[in-house]
């Protein structure tokens, strides 16, 4: 297989001759080329209007994950995202895929755990790539739209999505993309917040609106319809993995259990944590 592909003409990218540099890409003379290859050695699959809108890292990580890397929010997505791959056969010649990897931090930390990997990232963002590639050598990083991931059916094992569902207009859409490129019984690891977590679950006891945990949100799900998204896509779930944090709160210490108690005993997929993690792994019938 080559690496890179164009989806929209389905055939692989021959790079010597179907790329160009990132001048002649921004002029709109792109008349027989797939990408571009920016300065600092990236490819860039996104058509020239699409660069300077989509990218969100130009002035600074919106997410802040690395000035903020040791809270316990980021901590859990790390730690929870590396036991979820560790649950999954992790030999030698598997590829893995992190789309929306931003600066690349949790990307390279999996293949920092996984050193025989072969691990790619992509984001959206020209800035993001950017900095990633400058800091993390050993990682195949790629700037494109999440929809169109430019690699060949089947190309990857593992594909991570993570905090990404929420950010997305159409996350059926980006499930079909992920299907595309990820082989029959290739394993899906998505984390998202979770809509009804305690927070919201108490908002709505007392008749308010919930609130979502970013404006950067385009919506939030309920851990039921996650499930049913990725059943609608083809995946089957093998494990909803929400370990709790510790509050710090007196009341919610209280509360808390209580309301866990509550949703198990009448069998609710509502999960109390801020953030969910899924492994679903494809069905093979799915294309």
């Amino acid at each position: 297989m080559e690496r890179y592909y164009n989806v929209k003409s389905q055939s692989p990218i021959n790079l010597g001759k179907e790329s160009c540099d990132l001048g002649t890409w921004n002029s709109n003379s792109v008349h027989g080329y797939s990408c571009c290859k920016h300065p600092n050695g990236f490819y860039i699959f996104l058509d020239p209007n699409e660069i300077k809108t989509s990218d969100e890292y130009k002035d600074d990580d919106p997410y802040t994950v690395l000035k903020n890397q040791d809270n316990d929010f980021h901590q859990r997505k790390f730690n929870c995202t590396i036991e979820l791959i560790k649950n999954l056969n992790t030999g030698e010649k598997l590829r893995l895929l992190d789309i929306g990897c931003g600066q690349g931090h949790v990307t390279a930390k999996i293949k920092k755990q996984f050193p025989n990997l072969e691990v790619y990232g992509l984001d959206y963002s020209v800035s993001a790539i950017d900095y990633a590639v400058s800091i993390y050598k050993d990682i195949d990083f790629v700037v494109a739209n999440a929809y169109l991931p430019p690699y060949e059916d089947g190309y990857f094992d593992i594909v991570v999505c993570n905090n990404i569902w929420e950010h997305v207009p159409d996350p059926l859409s980006l499930l079909k993309a992920v299907s595309r490129v990820l082989k029959p019984h290739g394993s899906l690891i998505i984390s998202t917040p979770s809509r009804f977590r305690l927070s919201n679950l108490l908002r709505v006891c007392r008749g308010k609106e919930i609130v979502f945990m970013s404006h950067l949100h385009v919506t939030e799900y309920t851990v039921g319809q996650v499930i049913e998204q990725l059943r609608f896509g083809g995946f089957e779930v093998r494990k909803i993995y929400s370990p709790p944090i510790k509050d710090k709160k007196i009341a919610r210490k209280i509360i808390k259990p209580l309301v866990s108690f509550i949703l198990k005993a009448v069998k609710s997929h509502h999960i109390l944590e801020s953030t969910v993690f899924y492994s679903a792994i494809k069905l093979p019938q799915t294309q």
